[in-house]
């Protein structure tokens, strides 16, 4: 199998596509922020829709309006008896949201109701396994990464190390498996209980692979047409964050270095390039493994990522054609630095050629195993918020500036950039005098970096959210999981 532009998707790309105005579909908007558009990659959902990040550039930004903070009408839905999240969402042409479900040891795949967010179909993935030494807070398998296609299936890895081809029947208001590929013979062999998984697919930018990679270092293709499996190991080596795929290649980051790769004549992967970076000496608070914590940011000519140097940790700026750096910038406080989060960004058109924006969330001090302990994870969590800027001179080269730094401290959602509006939305926090907490969707200014507005949510566990992504919706409401269900917060009437 193939996959296909289906008419759907055409139209798609009209809208949403290098040929198009904006996602809200109004010619001739004036943007609060200039911008380049994002490449619409012609196999996934329209940009904004398919996945936690976006887009496949993995830019974290919108060409929509989010929450303006006027009359808000905030929403909690539960679905489960205890605690319960939402992590990926996904908005398929009628505007239905897709969303991994997950509780303790159970995921599932449902699809929800845009206004009333009441389930319309359910479907079950694989149970978790408890004792696998990095459940629950050390691993994003099992769907937590998934994509939507432009045919509005979900495309998804389980903990099967399967991917799952997953579509909607809205007449007989069903999910359906039309798709599994196993890759149970594909992952790393560990010694146990360490277990290697399957982390994260998506296909290439001509619809010929299914790409997919694994937590300790094996990336891998699936011919659609055939169904062969190629794959590569990048020995020692852990894949923790998700991968971006563009015209040139596919780009993924490990706990070492920054790679783009492609396929040979036989679908194997190829790399590229490799650019290794300053892995620093330790696992930070907050970080998954002794390495970068970024999904790697494409825009322009350049790809952008963090390091996990000592003392402070850098932002790299590398060429999208050969892995070299062009520049770098250290960020926020010596010994206190590091992220788990991608990196809002855009690429501008400047007198001197293309200037390059991206936000980075200080993680530094969250610790997610103490969730349910007194004080949470954020006793030691010294957050902040900064703007860089690469900007080139004029002569072959480029200027780095941090453009502002923001006192705001994220709960580790992942933020999001509405370029028409100007805002980047965070989840952020106060500690009340018993060491709960209460929760405010805040608004950051871009060109500032000026709180703009905080939108109280509520307090207590069932508000409280440790990395579920933020998503705007095709609705312009904010939404996110917490602990207790999916958040949703919008503009009254």
């Amino acid at each position: 199998m193939r996959l296909s532009i289906i008419s759907a998707a055409a139209g798609w790309l009209a809208m949403f596509g290098l040929l198009a105005s904006c996602e809200d579909g109004s010619p001739g908007k004036e943007w609060v922020i200039d911008h380049l558009t994002i490449p619409q990659h012609p196999f996934l959902a329209p940009n904004g829709r398919n996945n936690m990040h976006n887009d496949a550039y993995m830019t974290d930004t919108y060409e929509i309006d989010g929450p303006s903070g006027v009359n808000p009408e905030v929403d909690l839905i539960s679905y489960g008896d205890d605690i319960n999240t939402c992590v990926t969402l996904a908005f398929d042409s009628q505007d239905r949201i897709f969303t991994t479900s997950a509780a303790m040891l159970e995921y599932k795949i449902l699809v929800l109701d845009p206004e009333s967010l009441e389930v319309l179909a359910s479907y079950p993935l694989p149970t978790r396994d408890f004792m696998d030494p990095l459940f629950p807070y050390g691993d994003t398998s099992g769907a937590a990464y998934f994509v939507m296609d432009n045919q509005d299936r979900v495309l998804l890895t389980d903990t099967e190390n399967a991917i799952q081809v997953i579509e909607y029947d809205q007449g007989a208001g069903e999910l359906t498996q039309v798709e599994r590929y196993d890759l149970s013979d594909e992952v790393v062999v560990m010694t146990p209980p360490a277990k290697d998984h399957v982390q994260m697919t998506i296909p290439d930018w001509k619809g010929e692979y299914l790409w997919f990679t694994t937590r300790y270092g094996m990336v891998g293709t699936v011919n659609l047409e055939n169904q062969n499996v190629r794959t590569i190991e990048l020995p020692g080596e852990e894949i923790q964050n998700s991968f971006a795929v563009a015209e040139d290649g596919v780009y993924i980051i490990s706990d070492h270095a920054m790679y783009r790769l492609s396929s040979n004549a036989t679908g194997r992967p190829v790399v590229d390039w490799r650019t290794d970076y300053d892995r620093g000496t330790r696992i930070k608070p907050s970080n998954f493994n002794q390495g970068s914590g970024t999904t790697p940011q494409l825009f322009g000519e350049l790809v952008a990522i963090s390091d996990n140097a000592e003392p402070r940790m850098n932002i790299l700026f590398l060429k999208r054609s050969d892995g070299s750096e062009v520049g770098r910038i250290p960020v926020f406080e010596q010994d206190l630095s590091t992220t788990e989060n991608g990196l809002p960004g855009l690429v501008r058109e400047g007198p001197k050629g293309l200037e390059y924006s991206v936000i980075v969330d200080n993680n530094y001090g969250i610790e997610r195993d103490k969730i349910m302990e007194t004080g949470r994870c954020w006793t030691d969590h010294v957050g902040g918020l900064v703007r860089i800027d690469l900007i080139p001179d004029g002569s072959g080269g480029y200027t780095l500036e941090q453009v502002w730094q923001s006192p705001e401290k994220s709960s580790q959602v992942l933020p999001k950039l509405s370029l028409s509006n100007g805002f980047l939305y965070v989840y952020t926090y106060e500690q009340l005098p018993d060491e709960e907490y209460t929760w405010y969707l805040t608004a950051v200014d871009f060109k500032t970096g000026e709180t703009a507005f905080k939108v109280p949510t509520g307090e207590g566990l069932d508000y409280t959210n440790f990395g579920p992504p933020m998503i705007l919706g095709p609705d312009g409401a904010a939404y996110l999981g917490t602990m207790g269900g999916l958040l949703r917060v919008r503009d009254g009437s």
